[in-house]
């Protein structure tokens, strides 16, 4: 109910209460000059209405105070972005001497560090090849995950744009509506950004993969050459990338 509709039933109620206050005509007797005749029935049934339409008001205005409530902004704390502190983040790596994802010249940097594998002479081609090709392989992935992750945080901003908006669109909200379609842009805002946190554990698990093919793909190679040099078969060396104990072969 709406302040105007509580206006126009508070208006008729009170002209009826008016009409009710009236003092009501006196009855002449028909036997008798100037006499009257009062009825106490007459009285007690105006009481009763003259009741009813009291209620009637205070049941108006209890709405009138839901009303109320139910349309009161919230005047809590305002929503602050946070682009900056998440920035701030992901330089810290880069202040202690690390590579992080921050670096403006990421691929640049990365290749300068980790220049990859490069055959030592008398080595044979095919070995070279195998080796390189693995290690190689390994830091493109590892780069690349770190340019994946430098992407997500440029478009922290965008973000956090999108997120002031609906901030403000909520303060700002009228109707239930509003509200509700507000809070349904909020979750499909959440729902986006789960999924690109499960890209970035698909991005952390394809580069585990690969660092771990690239160790146990080196060790097969090592137990292969050890094979070709003793001229008797052998089990390889075979250890997780964690550090865990391997199956070690014996050798004769």
């Amino acid at each position: 109910m709406n302040l105007t509709r509580f206006n126009r039933c508070l208006a008729t109620v009170l002209f009826a209460v008016a009409g009710l206050l009236v003092t009501p005509p006196r009855a002449h007797a028909i036997l008798g000059a100037g006499d009257t005749v009062f009825d106490p029935t007459m009285y007690a049934t105006q009481l009763v209405q003259l009741q009813q339409a009291t209620a009637t008001v205070t049941n108006l205005a209890q709405q009138l105070q839901y009303e109320i409530q139910n349309t009161t902004a919230f005047t809590g704390g305002a929503w602050q972005p946070n682009t900056d502190f998440l920035g701030g983040l992901g330089n810290v790596i880069a202040t202690e001497q690390g590579v992080s994802y921050t670096l403006t010249n990421l691929p640049t940097e990365f290749s300068q560090l980790f220049p990859g594998y490069t055959a030592p002479a008398g080595v044979p081609a095919q070995t070279a090849q195998q080796t390189g090709q693995g290690i190689n392989n390994t830091l493109a992935t590892l780069g690349g995950t770190l340019q994946s992750l430098q992407g997500q945080a440029q478009n922290f901003a965008a973000e956090n744009a999108e997120l002031q908006q609906l901030a403000s669109a909520n303060s700002a909200a009228t109707g239930r509506l509003q509200a509700i379609q507000i809070g349904n842009q909020i979750a499909l805002l959440q729902t986006q950004q789960m999924q690109m946190l499960r890209q970035v554990m698909m991005n952390l698990t394809n580069a585990t993969a690969v660092n771990g093919a690239n160790q146990v793909s080196q060790q097969a190679q090592a137990a292969n050459a050890l094979q070709q040099f003793y001229g008797a078969p052998m089990s390889p060396v075979i250890s997780a990338p964690s550090g865990t104990l391997g199956v070690v072969g014996g050798m004769p």
